[in-house]
């Protein structure tokens, strides 16, 4: 008994010590979370604060982290307030560069540095409130300063195509993996009952033309219509599945691009555009 008890004991504590997100900024995390993205023109930083203060307080810590890594990385062009971190003697100007980026999303004094995105979330754990905060940033790379670097968000009719031929291959393609696979997996599992399906009313049939008996005949009629009935709605619903997913192809945003990195001499799914800036 007391060892039940304390098994019971040891959830409840569990359970109360568990995190329970409160409230997000986005539907779901970005991909950039696990890990920043990587691409030709860009650097790409990412930073996490977390605070049982408030969400400002995750904030500043997330962008000090980050700026942080690229100063003792040695990665940046800056004015004269910031060179290098061995030569930084002070917070105080980290600190100034850091409420700078938080109201203005940029950097006036590492040059390029700029906010790509951010994301939150408000977690209950245990007895109190906790905000975390991720930012991602980018810098351009100093061989392509003055440009004006923009990624296409749209992939154009390659999911549309993609999906036509295959159920969910345009979503894998968009970078919607999840989507993709359950709608490849709906459409096997749909398509392979209404062929068992029809293939078994088939035999079906047959065994009831060829019996004799007047009971047995009524029998497998009423499996070759039962058979044919689950065949019918299979291939149906497998129908509205697959013009969804093409309907899904055109529609659907898919994954965010972040990094550019052309494909020169194939086809890129990338779009780049260069305006120098005189």
């Amino acid at each position: 008994m007391a060892k039940y008890l304390m098994v019971v004991l040891g959830l409840l504590l569990n359970s109360l010590l568990a995190q329970h997100v409160i409230e997000t900024s986005l539907p779901k995390p970005p991909t950039w979370l696990k890990e920043p993205p990587t691409g030709t023109y860009y650097t790409y930083y990412s930073g996490i604060g977390s605070s049982s203060l408030s969400l400002s307080d995750a904030k500043e810590q997330a962008i000090a982290n980050v700026l942080s890594e690229i100063i003792m990385g040695g990665e940046i062009t800056a004015k004269s307030q910031i060179t290098t971190y061995q030569q930084q003697s002070t917070l105080g100007n980290l600190s100034e560069v850091t409420r700078e980026i938080q109201q203005t999303g940029r950097s006036t004094v590492i040059q390029g540095l700029q906010k790509e995105e951010e994301y939150w979330e408000t977690i209950w754990k245990g007895s109190e409130t906790i905000y975390r905060y991720w930012i991602l940033m980018k810098k351009q790379k100093p061989e392509y300063a003055g440009y004006d670097l923009s990624v296409k968000q749209g992939y154009g009719f390659a999911p549309v195509w993609r999906s036509i031929l295959v159920p969910g291959w345009g979503q894998i393609f968009k970078g919607e993996n999840t989507k993709g696979i359950r709608l490849l997996g709906t459409e096997a599992i749909l398509i392979s009952t209404f062929l068992v399906s029809q293939n078994l009313s088939h035999n079906y049939s047959r065994k009831a033309s060829l019996e004799r008996d007047a009971d047995r005949r009524t029998f497998y009629n009423r499996l070759s219509n039962r058979s044919y009935s689950i065949g019918m709605v299979s291939g149906l619903m497998a129908g509205v599945g697959y013009f969804y997913n093409v309907f899904d192809a055109i529609t659907g945003q898919g994954v965010k691009k972040y990094a550019l990195t052309p494909i020169y001499g194939s086809d890129s799914d990338l779009a780049l555009r260069l305006t120098f800036n005189f």
